[in-house]
């Protein structure tokens, strides 16, 4: 009886030690997974400290416009942008301070006005930094952004009339959904009243701590002409974009930086 109650005294020391043993190894791979993330972190933070940057985004298409024809044409926009860490990674932030088109027809030249640009959305989103062979790869998915109309039901389409509901006065100019200049030969100026959803994603390389450059995929376009003055300029143009020609810069500017500030570097640039 002796030797049985030996053996079930060892069978249980031996359990306890195979539990502490468990119980040191399951600590000690918390240690070294915290370990990595510090580390990550920390490589994350020389590659893109948090702070200010400018991000300028071209996107390229083809436009085939009634009457006018098809042209090429690419737009260019600047945002002021802050670069943060939460628990869940790295947060970009950004805020459209410039927009303009860069190549026109040239029977038709457009103006985004300057409520246009102050209506554009502000967007919050994560990023990822990943480390492969050739360095760091950035990627940024912008979301989707909605001008000249709220979500509807199942938001499949672009509203097709301006009295529609989800229609309104997006930039408080006066004017149901979005309104863009048009200057055309032999014309008054005109405008269109606009709907336009996208969705775009930044895939580039960090060139240089705190210097990113890359590709811009549209992932999703659609624009749609409600109304016009004159009349007669109210037809949807078939937009193409051409991520080929299409890229995005990103750079830190100094912490006190506005939306004025870049716009002033813009124009000279």
């Amino acid at each position: 009886m002796s030797t049985l109650n030996s053996h079930i005294t060892q069978l249980n020391n031996y359990r306890q030690r195979r539990a502490r043993g468990r119980t040191v190894l399951i600590a000690g791979l918390a240690i070294y997974c915290g370990l990595l993330v510090r580390v990550a972190a920390a490589q994350e933070d020389q590659l893109l400290p948090t702070g200010t940057y400018r991000l300028e985004m071209i996107m390229a298409s083809t436009t085939k416009i009634p009457f006018f024809g098809t042209s090429k044409s690419a737009s260019k926009s600047v945002s002021l942008v802050e670069i943060r860490r939460d628990s869940n990674g790295i947060i970009q932030k950004h805020r459209v301070c410039d927009f303009r088109v860069l190549e026109d027809s040239a029977m038709i030249k457009m103006v985004f006005p300057e409520k246009f640009i102050a209506a554009l959305a502000k967007h919050s989103y994560p990023i990822q930094l990943e480390k492969d062979a050739q360095g760091w790869s950035y990627r940024a998915d912008l979301g989707v952004e909605r001008i000249g109309y709220r979500a509807g039901g199942g938001d499949e389409k672009l509203p097709a009339k301006i009295d529609d509901p989800t229609v309104f006065d997006w930039d408080g100019d006066g004017h149901p959904g979005a309104t863009v200049k048009l200057s055309v030969p032999l014309l008054p100026a005109g405008e269109l009243y606009i709907v336009q959803r996208g969705q775009s994603i930044l895939t580039g390389r960090v060139i240089q701590p705190g210097r990113i450059e890359g590709g811009l995929e549209v992932r999703q376009f659609d624009q749609r002409v409600l109304g016009a003055r004159p009349g007669f300029l109210a037809r949807s143009p078939e937009i193409e974009t051409n991520p080929k020609d299409s890229r995005f810069t990103f750079s830190p500017v100094p912490a006190h930086s506005t939306c004025e500030s870049l716009r002033a570097a813009n124009g000279k640039s």
